[in-house]
């Protein structure tokens, strides 16, 4: 629970929302930490984090956290995809084309059924990265699937 609360720096967030800017700087700093925490992929961080926005912002939290995790998981889905992708079709060649024809047709209910499920974020962002799945249904389906848990958390920040 030390790394975590490491990784979240709490004292840092209450001095910015005691600054006079904090309409403006505490949003932004929520966000750019989800962004950059979804796009490292640090396991175990988004739900922390709502619940630090949720306390800090009420339920408006939702919102900031929500729109940075979806650019974070954009980004590292773009730079997956354009890293991995051929690296994976050369090393599973033919067992991946029967997946891939599959995941075309139902990629996105995989990806929230795997974000609901709490599936690592690097490995549902790099199974998909070597699929047909278009950036904006794998993005669609990553806010559907983060979106309960990041509410969930959010709400609870906010009761207090």
């Amino acid at each position: 629970m030390d790394r975590l609360s490491s990784l979240l720096p709490i004292e840092t967030m209450i001095g910015l929302a005691a600054m006079p800017e904090a309409a403006l700087l505490v949003p932004l700093a929520l966000g750019a930490m989800a962004v950059m925490f979804v796009g490292l992929s640090v396991p175990g961080t988004v739900t922390p984090l709502s619940f630090l926005s949720g306390m800090l912002m009420g339920i408006g939290g939702i919102l900031v956290v929500a729109l940075g995790a979806l650019v974070g998981s954009h980004l590292l889905f773009l730079a997956s995809r354009h890293f991995l992708r051929e690296r994976m079709e050369k090393r599973f060649g033919e067992r991946l084309s029967g997946v891939q024809d599959h995941l075309a047709r139902k990629g996105p209910a995989y990806v929230a059924g795997a974000r609901l499920a709490g599936v690592p974020g690097l490995l549902v962002t790099a199974g998909c990265a070597a699929a047909p799945i278009s950036a904006r249904s794998f993005g669609g389906a990553s806010l559907l699937g983060m979106l309960p848990a990041i509410t969930l958390a959010a709400t609870a920040g906010s009761a207090f």
